[in-house]
């Protein structure tokens, strides 16, 4: 379990804390990591969205409302 990666240590803690390690079977914590992977893929395609941004323009307020009075 030390050898997973970073966005697997809440779940080996919360295995560490509520399992006796040395009496849990190995098919058991395979399950409950298989389990986990799951969800964790779920929540990729959330994580994965592309963000947009709005650009600015330096012009000013005064210059915008002698715009909308023109239209």
């Amino acid at each position: 379990m030390r050898s997973l990666p970073q966005q697997w240590r809440p779940k080996v803690t919360d295995i560490e804390e509520a399992k006796d390690l040395k009496k849990l079977s190995l098919e058991s914590l395979i399950s409950n990591l298989r389990s986990h992977k799951m969800v964790l893929n779920a929540d990729m395609p959330l994580k994965k969205s592309k963000l947009m941004a709005l650009q600015s323009t330096k012009t000013s307020s005064k210059a915008l409302k002698a715009k909308l009075v023109e239209i």
